[in-house]
């Protein structure tokens, strides 16, 4: 019971941690905020491969690479990953698996929300 308890404390304070920006809802689902730099470029074919391979169709995937487009999503350092609106990685390089398994999380996060509306 006790385990069960700090789980869901432990999934709180992680929703928290993920802050929604306004300005990224809408559009494509998944949003890549990446320039041209070697970890960016990483970043951003790590998550290419993780929608591949959750079989997500290409257009819930946007890549965003001019400053004032990242700018604009409230994003201030990149590599940035935006899922539903919400920042879950900033300025580091996931794993595909990393990926794949956030992308799983906050999406399923999302549809339950949207149902309990």
């Amino acid at each position: 019971m006790a385990i069960i308890k700090i789980m869901e404390m432990k999934q709180k304070r992680r929703a928290k941690e993920r802050p929604l920006l306004p300005e990224a809802v809408g559009g494509a689902r998944i949003k890549i905020c990446a320039t041209g730099c070697s970890h960016c470029r990483a970043m951003r074919e790590n998550t290419k491969e993780a929608v591949r391979l959750l079989g997500l169709p290409e257009e819930e995937l946007e890549c965003v690479s001019d400053f004032a487009g990242i700018a604009k999503l409230g994003v201030m350092s990149t590599p940035s990953l935006i899922i539903d609106g919400r920042l879950v990685s900033v300025g580091k390089v996931l794993s595909v698996e990393q990926i794949m398994a956030l992308i799983l999380e906050i999406m399923s996060e999302t549809e339950k929300s949207r149902k309990q509306k």
